[in-house]
């Protein structure tokens, strides 16, 4: 376990966005070999090795230091360049299309982030092109999409409520490339609050693949990321999402309102999401935040052990076979019988839309009934050894069980409102 500290702790230094070269010189320099290896293996689990290549070869450009396993990295960093050079050109041709039709779109997360923070092609890994348009001209943008070439992959029809998301569900470009369209930042049934028109008011223009675009104001950003990471995903982006956070901060510290920050967060609700993230990004990376932000967000700080169990859930890139999900965890605690059957019946026979969305049919279709069959039997395959492992209370399954449980605790603790942490 020390070991694996101490890795960690390499890491989170040797990518600290204030930290000089001088220092990281010297930081790399005490590494052996071995010391490098555990390095690069927790950096992949991350979901940053390949920031680090450009990295360290800067440093060897300018001192004596002289990586081993550099081969690692660098096909890390080369097939993430291939696959971002991909992306951005599909960007590119999305958002001409877009402009051509009048359409404004602003580039979230990743597909922003690339350029315009980590300004390095293979420095950040990306999956898809994320792009928030305005809710009035969403019928305009899916017909300007679906005229040149892209495709559902999942039912979606704008007379539909669509209050349980906050984007078009994945559609995929001509060149393979997903597309989430998005209208908000997070769906209406959460219980948080966007002001979208008052979002897009606070847009700014920016270049995204050579092409005219929009971006969140600062603020916004960094509130999202920081939703992103901590409620959406559970913390379990890694190191790389926190990164994302911090990478953004400090290359806009001397632009940054915090006493705005605070006031939008506020206005949306996520106050503990939001004070927690920026603990975290503080501790973990080094990055200075004003001390009355963390006062004004939550009045007497946040609990010291509840800040380590986010750092553990965030750094602990655990693998597990088992798949747990919220419901799964509240069955194995549940000592009623009625209470797991309802919970099981609940998982299976979810709302028409959400089955329609997932196997891409209208939720009126006669079809439909007979999919909550298959439904099940998808459950069963899918989860039926990790209830078997949780019925029989097996000790393999123990530590999955104590991180989720732990997981969805801190989600419900983000969730509370106006509350002192405890």
């Amino acid at each position: 376990m020390a070991e694996q500290i101490d890795t960690i702790t390499s890491l989170l230094k040797l990518l600290e966005p204030g930290r000089t070269r001088e220092e990281q010189v010297e930081l790399l320099s005490k590494l052996d070999s071995e010391q490098w290896e555990s390095l690069i293996d927790e950096a992949r689990k991350q979901g940053v090795a390949p920031i680090l290549y450009p990295f360290v070869v800067s440093l060897e450009k300018t001192s004596d230091f002289k990586l081993p396993s550099r081969e690692i990295l660098y096909q890390s960093y080369l097939t993430n360049a291939v696959r971002n050079t991909l992306i951005l050109s599909e960007a590119e041709w999305l958002l001409t299309n877009l402009q051509n039709a009048g359409i404004a779109a602003a580039g979230l997360k990743g597909i922003y982030l690339l350029e315009n923070v980590y300004g390095d092609i293979g420095a950040r890994t990306m999956n898809d092109i994320d792009l928030l348009v305005k809710k009035s001209d969403l019928a305009a943008c899916l017909q300007v999409l679906l005229g040149s070439g892209c495709q559902h992959t999942s039912y979606f029809s704008l007379e539909d409520e669509n209050i349980d998301t906050k984007h078009v569900p994945p559609m995929k470009t001509p060149g393979g490339v997903l597309l989430e369209i998005h209208w908000t930042l997070l769906e209406e049934d959460e219980p948080f609050s966007i002001d979208a028109a008052a979002l897009r008011e606070r847009v700014m223009p920016v270049k995204i693949a050579n092409v005219d675009a929009l971006v969140l104001g600062v603020e916004d950003l960094i509130l999202h990321l920081c939703m992103h990471l901590s409620y959406q995903h559970y913390l379990q982006l890694g190191l790389r999402g926190l990164l994302d956070v911090a990478m953004v901060i400090h290359k806009f510290r001397e632009e940054i309102d915090w006493q705005v920050l605070v006031n939008i967060a506020k206005s949306w609700g996520i106050e503990r999401v939001t004070a927690l993230t920026l603990e975290l990004v503080e501790t973990q990376l080094n990055i200075p935040v004003p001390s009355e932000v963390i006062d004004l967000l939550l009045p007497g700080g946040i609990d010291h052990e509840l800040l380590e169990e986010a750092r553990t859930l965030l750094l602990d890139k655990m693998v597990s076979e088992e798949h747990l999900t919220p419901d799964l965890v509240e069955m194995n605690a549940s000592r009623n019988i009625f209470s797991k059957m309802k919970i099981g019946l609940q998982r299976v026979f979810i709302p028409r839309m959400a089955l329609a969305r997932i196997y891409n049919i209208p939720p009126n279709s006669m079809r439909i009934i007979g999919l909550y069959w298959e439904r099940l039997k998808y459950l069963i395959r899918s989860y039926g050894g990790t209830m078997i492992k949780l019925s029989r209370n097996k000790e393999v399954v123990l530590p999955s069980v104590e991180r989720a449980q732990s997981s969805y605790s801190l989600h419900d603790w983000m969730s509370s409102r106006n509350k002192l942490s405890s």
